[in-house]
């Protein structure tokens, strides 16, 4: 599968990949975002399973008022090639700009809950730890009256976005040298009394 922020497969180059992870949390630790883990216990020790980032109303990743996170970002750019580099700059930033402008209308992401970052450790897929992360979260913010979106390139991703509330908003073509990719815009509308966080 390509990554989109990077425009080419992990396969092709793990340690940029692994990079841009760093910066997704670094850029959270600031103060930014919200940085939440699921743990299992295997074996009578507590393994790291899932990680989810959001990013609440008036917070971003890689906000452009933000000079720590990009500062953050400048680091990770100067690592990548300048090919990538100039996608990035080109491509990849505005495509995704116009995918949420596109979805959620010029400027409301800001001003919702975003969901930037859910990673489920293989080991632990289908056990339920993507959904207790997503729906940890979506119980806070169902309670705050305020809606939330996230992006994805896994068309697998979509469905199980749907299944917790989430609607299609925008579906945008990337272009890239390395593949072009589908990105998928969704929002959800704030919802009562329907989850509880388990």
């Amino acid at each position: 599968m390509t990554f989109p922020a990077v425009g080419y497969t992990y396969e092709d180059n793990p340690e940029i990949h692994d990079e841009f992870h760093r910066i997704e949390l670094q850029a959270a630790f600031t103060g930014a975002g919200r940085v939440f883990g699921a743990f299992v216990n295997t074996e009578g020790v507590d393994r790291l399973a899932g990680v989810a980032i959001w990013y609440g109303p008036g917070k971003q990743f890689l906000d452009e008022n933000d000079p720590e996170q990009l500062g953050h970002w400048a680091r990770f750019s100067d690592k990548l090639d300048p090919e990538t580099r100039q996608w990035w700059k080109e491509v990849m930033s505005p495509s995704y700009s116009q995918l949420t402008a596109d979805g959620l209308g010029e400027g409301i992401k800001k001003q919702i809950f975003h969901l930037q970052v859910l990673g489920v450790h293989p080991s632990y897929h289908r056990m339920g730890v993507g959904k207790a992360l997503v729906n940890y979260m979506l119980v806070q913010i169902d309670s705050q009256g305020i809606a939330s979106c996230v992006e994805t390139a896994n068309e697998t991703n979509v469905s199980f976005y749907v299944s917790h509330g989430f609607q299609v908003k925008s579906k945008k073509e990337f272009a890239s040298t390395h593949g072009d990719f589908t990105m998928w815009c969704l929002k959800r509308e704030p919802q009562r009394g329907i989850l509880t966080s388990t």
